[in-house]
C-alpha cells in the first residue's frame, strides 16, 4: 500500500448546508418532508421550550401550526435528558421524529448514550443546535450524528437572521433550501476559531467572578472540552428573578431570561425543566463583544441586585 500524492477527486469530507431565513424554517422543512414518508409520525421534543410575543416559539410553531401530533420528553432543572422518561416516550409512538435541543450550546451529559441509543433503535433524530453552532463546527462534539441539524446564526454572529440546515447524509428524505432566504451570508467570513475562544474565555472569567455567590446555581460550571457558549445560564434561588432581570437592565447589562415563560402546552407540566428552570433561569452575555473590564463590572453589580433582593 502507498500513500498517493494528491488527494482524491471525488468530493469527500463534505457537509452540505442549505440556506433558510430561519433555523425554524428549517425544521419546518424537514417535519414536512418526514410526514409525507410517514403519515402516521409524532413529533417529540423536550420539555423545555419557551414562547414570547415578538418571535413565538421557534421549535414548536411548526408543530402547532400543521396539528401535528407531539409528545415530550422530560428533563430535569439543569436541563439534562431524564434518559428513561425519554426512552419510554419514543417506544409508545410509531414513526417518531426526535427532536434533541443543545441548550446554550451544551450537548447533554449523556449526548453519546442517547444518541448511540437512537442509532441502534433506528430512531429518525434531528439536533437543535441554534445556540451550539460553534460547538459543532469548531468544538465537534455535536450536529454529527443526527440525520439533520440546524444553525441559527444570529445567536452566534452579529447578523439579525439567518439559519443553516446540515444535511449529514444519513436520511433519503429530500429537502431543498428556502430560495428566498439570505443565501448571500457567508459564515465563514467570520473568524469562528476567535469567536469560539472569545466566547469560551468569558465564560471561564464568569465562572471564576461568580464563585462561591449565594443564590445562585450555575448551569454548567465546567466547560467541557468543545464546547462553546451561548450565554452563561443560572438560577436564581428565590423568586425574585424578574425583578433581578430588569434591575440588571436598567443599570445596562443585557441579561435575558431563556426562557422565562413556556409554551402554553407546558405550562401544567410536571417536568422539572418547566416547572422550576423556567420561573428561575437568568442568562448572562458571554458574546465576543464582551471587555473584560464590562464582565467584572456587570458581576460587581449582579451581585448587589442578588443581595439587595
Amino acid at each position: 500500500m502507498s500513500i498517493i500524492e494528491k488527494q482524491a477527486t471525488t468530493p469527500s469530507y463534505i457537509r452540505h448546508y442549505s440556506h433558510f431565513n430561519k433555523a425554524r424554517d428549517a425544521w419546518s422543512a424537514i417535519i414536512t418532508a418526514f410526514l409525507k414518508q410517514n403519515p402516521d409520525a409524532k413529533v417529540i421534543l423536550p420539555a423545555y421550550i419557551g414562547w414570547s410575543k415578538n418571535e413565538g416559539s421557534g421549535i414548536f410553531d411548526p408543530v402547532d401550526e400543521n396539528d401535528i401530533p407531539f409528545a415530550f420528553y422530560g428533563l430535569d432543572r439543569h436541563l439534562q435528558i431524564d434518559f428513561e422518561d425519554f426512552k419510554s416516550t419514543i417506544k409508545i409512538n410509531n414513526n417518531p421524529i426526535v427532536l434533541l435541543v443543545h441548550y446554550f450550546g451544551f450537548p447533554d451529559p449523556n449526548y453519546n448514550e442517547i444518541v448511540n441509543w437512537l442509532d441502534q433503535n433506528s430512531v429518525f433524530y434531528v439536533e437543535d443546535s441554534a445556540h451550539a453552532m460553534l460547538t459543532d463546527l469548531i468544538g465537534g462534539i455535536c450536529g454529527r450524528k443526527a440525520a439533520y441539524n440546524l444553525f441559527a446564526l444570529h445567536k452566534i454572529l452579529p447578523l439579525d437572521t439567518g439559519g443553516l440546515m446540515v444535511d449529514n447524509k444519513i436520511s433519503n428524505l429530500k429537502i431543498n433550501g428556502d430560495t428566498l432566504s439570505l443565501s448571500n451570508i457567508n459564515v465563514f467570513e467570520y473568524d469562528l476559531k476567535y469567536i469560539y475562544n472569545k466566547r469560551i474565555a468569558n465564560y471561564r472569567l464568569l465562572i471564576e467572578l461568580l464563585k462561591n455567590t449565594d443564590k445562585i446555581t450555575i448551569l454548567y460550571p465546567e466547560l467541557k472540552e468543545g464546547v462553546c457558549p451561548q450565554t452563561l445560564p443560572l438560577l436564581i434561588h428565590d423568586d425574585n428573578r424578574d425583578n433581578v432581570y430588569f434591575e440588571m437592565n436598567n443599570r445596562g447589562f443585557g441579561f435575558v431570561s431563556l426562557y422565562h415563560t413556556m409554551i402554553n402546552q407546558l405550562e401544567n407540566s410536571t417536568y422539572e425543566s418547566a416547572r422550576y428552570t423556567s420561573k428561575h433561569i437568568i442568562n448572562l452575555p458571554v458574546h465576543q463583544d464582551c471587555k473584560e473590564a464590562d464582565l467584572i463590572n456587570m458581576v460587581k453589580n449582579f451581585k448587589l441586585v442578588l443581595n439587595n433582593g
